[in-house]
């Protein structure tokens, strides 16, 4: 996976290498948290930014100006299409914003399948062995995660098995057996005066109240439930997350550098 990604030599991270950029124009779904005022803040300098440039990239604008017809205090947490150059745009914002001492873009290419990617792209990122030869051999569903830190996904769990394989970057895994997850979800809902009967990764736990309780549930100072475990991932690492364990997901980094990771659903 080296060929995604190369080391900025004036900056002490990560960023998109040219064998990925050139892929520029292809499309994403992307997600953007901006629910503080910090965020909001820099969402709206992102846009003068984009404005900025010499000549006006329109079909970033265009996606852009689309996800946020509505006002931005509306909702925290938006969801829209626009090609990969965005995040390679969003990166080079936040070298701008780290110099500054400013808030980051939270910007996220989230659970994006791997079939969507380029075919030269696909090839970098073969089925692992392990998931061909184990249970049926059957991918159910295969996704890359690219994004500005910090990343978060709320507590759910998964439908199938699940491979994750950490590209770029680190991220803290937190798991817990589908019993203690049950109890601890449940207690959310509870607290939060909510009823969900969905337990897999949903718009509605990305935002608002509910996420706020679930990332103070498994990540709050609080004590975990026993039976808790916790993996921090580094380029190279993979962990197995069994059938219906629950787990939340987190960049280790705050500061608005690259993050990456891929997965395999299967049966």
């Amino acid at each position: 996976m080296n060929k995604w990604f190369e080391k900025q030599p004036l900056y002490d991270s990560m960023t998109l290498s040219a064998h990925i950029s050139q892929f520029h124009d292809a499309w994403f779904p992307y997600e953007i948290l901006a629910s503080s005022p910090r965020q909001k803040q820099s969402t709206a300098m992102f846009r003068r930014f984009l404005a900025s440039e010499e000549p006006e990239d329109e079909a970033i604008t265009r996606s852009w100006d689309a996800c946020f017809a509505d006002p931005i205090g509306s909702q925290g947490f938006f969801q829209f299409h626009a090609p990969l150059r965005l995040l390679i745009k969003a990166l080079a914002f936040n070298q701008v914003q780290s110099q500054e001492g400013q808030e980051p873009l939270e910007l996220y290419i989230a659970q994006s399948s791997l079939t969507d990617l380029p075919p030269a792209l696909q090839e970098d990122v073969p089925t692992p062995e392990l998931v061909q030869r184990v249970g049926k051999g059957d991918v159910y569903n295969s996704s890359v995660w690219l994004g500005t830190e910090p990343t978060y996904t709320p507590l759910h769990r998964d439908p199938n098995p699940n491979i994750f394989c950490q590209l770029c970057s680190n991220k803290v895994i937190r798991l817990m057996a589908p019993r203690v997850g049950d109890i601890l979800f449940s207690q959310v809902q509870r607290r939060i005066q909510k009823q969900s009967n969905s337990r897999i990764r949903t718009e509605e736990m990305m935002q608002g109240d509910e996420r706020e309780a679930l990332y103070d549930a498994v990540w709050g100072a609080g004590p975990l439930p026993t039976g808790t475990y916790e993996a921090d991932l580094g380029p190279g690492d993979a962990l197995f997350i069994p059938n219906g364990w629950w787990h939340s997901v987190k960049s280790k980094g705050t500061n608005g550098h690259l993050n990456g990771s891929v997965n395999w659903w299967f049966r």
